[in-house]
C-alpha cells in the first residue's frame, strides 16, 4: 500500500502542473511509508464491491431518491440518475421540475419521476408538494441533492426538507454545496449521514477560503471540513481526496477526458448509488471514484480524451462490472 504526506503532494501536484505529466506519474516519486494518505489502487477498491446474492430482488440494492435537474439543467438529472442505475441501486426516484422529468423520461425508462412545478428561472418550485416530499425523502436509503438544481429560494427549502428529513445517506453536490455554504451550520441537523463532493471552487466556498489558498492546502481544508461536521468530502479536481471517517486517501485515476460539465452528477450518481446500497460512506466514496477514474480511461482508449463526453464514459460501466463479476 503506497502512502503519501500532505507535504509531498503538494510537490507532486506542482511537478505534475509544472512538467504537464498525469498525477498518478508525479506522485510515484514521493510516496512515502509514513504518510497520512493512502493512495487508492484500483484493484483493490473493486474488491470491497459485493456478489450480487442470486435470490435478490430490486428492494435489496435499496432506493436512492435524487433532488435536482430543471429546465435548465435536465442533462444533471439524467446524468446522476443513468449512473446510479448503471451501477446497480435497485430503485431511483427522481424529483425533478415537469420539463426535466419529460426530458428524462425519453432516455431513461427504468427511474421513477416525481415532477414538480417550476418557478420563473425554471428550477423545482416545492410550494404547496412539501407533504409528499417529506415523505418520499423519509423512505429513502439515500438521497442526493444538488446536480441541477439552482440556487433560487426553491433550492433552499429542498435543502431543508433533505436535512430534515433524510434517515440513512445525504449526498450534498453542485448547487446542493453551493446552497449548503451559505449556512453550513445546518448540517449538523442532519440524522442521516453526509457526503459533500466539492471541486476547488466549491470547497472554497464551505471553509471560506480564496481559490488559491485551497489550491495550497486542499488536502487541509478537506480534512478540517470532514472533522468538524463528522462528514466525508470528496474533494474532486485532477486528483481527488477522499477523507471522513478516520480515513484519508488519495485517487489519481482518470484523465482529461473528465475536464468537461456533467462529470461531477455523474460522480454523484455513483456514490449515491453504492451508499443506497448499503456501502459505508467512505467505501461508497472509494468505489465511485475509482469506478469513474477507471471507465474514463477506457473511453478515451476507445474515443479519445478530446472527445469523449460522460455519456460515453457511463457506456463502460457494464463492461467493467462484467470483468470484476467473472
Amino acid at each position: 500500500m503506497e502512502r503519501i504526506s500532505e507535504e509531498n503532494f503538494i510537490k507532486a501536484e506542482n511537478k505534475a502542473f509544472e512538467e504537464d505529466v498525469p498525477m498518478r506519474e508525479a506522485v510515484k516519486e514521493f510516496t512515502s511509508r509514513d504518510g497520512e494518505i493512502e493512495i487508492l489502487e484500483p484493484c483493490k477498491v473493486m474488491e470491497l464491491v459485493r456478489p450480487r446474492a442470486h435470490n435478490a430482488h430490486k428492494g435489496t440494492f435499496g432506493k436512492l431518491v435524487f433532488i435536482g435537474g430543471s429546465d435548465r439543467y435536465p442533462g444533471a438529472a439524467q446524468l446522476a440518475c443513468t449512473a446510479a442505475l448503471r451501477s446497480g441501486v435497485g430503485l431511483v426516484q427522481a424529483v425533478t421540475t415537469v420539463n426535466s422529468a419529460i426530458a428524462m423520461s425519453a432516455k431513461i425508462c427504468e427511474a421513477t419521476l416525481l415532477p414538480m412545478p417550476a418557478d420563473e428561472m425554471g428550477f423545482i418550485d416545492p410550494r404547496g408538494r412539501e407533504n409528499v416530499l417529506e415523505k418520499v425523502i423519509k423512505e429513502a436509503d439515500a438521497v442526493l441533492i444538488g446536480c441541477g438544481l439552482g440556487t433560487e429560494k426553491g433550492g433552499e427549502r429542498l435543502i431543508d426538507l433533505a436535512i430534515e428529513n433524510a434517515k440513512k445517506y445525504l449526498i450534498f453536490d453542485a448547487d446542493g454545496i453551493n446552497l449548503v455554504s451559505r449556512r453550513i451550520e445546518c448540517l449538523r441537523k442532519a440524522e442521516a449521514e453526509i457526503i459533500l463532493t466539492p471541486h476547488p471552487g466549491e470547497l472554497g466556498r464551505l471553509v471560506g477560503a480564496s481559490a488559491e489558498d485551497v489550491k495550497l492546502n486542499r488536502f487541509t481544508y478537506t480534512k478540517r471540513l470532514s472533522e468538524e461536521f463528522d462528514a466525508v468530502v470528496v474533494a474532486k479536481s485532477s486528483s481527488t481526496f477522499i477523507v471522513g471517517k478516520g480515513e484519508a486517501c488519495l485517487s489519481v485515476g482518470g484523465n482529461s477526458g473528465l475536464s468537461r460539465g456533467g462529470s461531477g452528477d455523474m460522480l454523484a450518481g455513483l456514490i449515491s448509488s453504492f451508499a443506497a446500497q448499503g456501502y459505508s460512506p467512505a467505501d461508497a466514496a472509494k468505489i465511485g471514484v475509482t469506478l469513474q477514474g477507471a471507465c474514463c480511461e477506457a473511453a478515451t482508449e476507445r474515443l479519445s480524451e478530446r472527445g469523449t463526453l460522460p455519456s460515453d464514459i457511463l457506456e463502460e460501466l457494464p463492461r467493467l462490472f462484467k470483468k470484476t463479476e467473472r
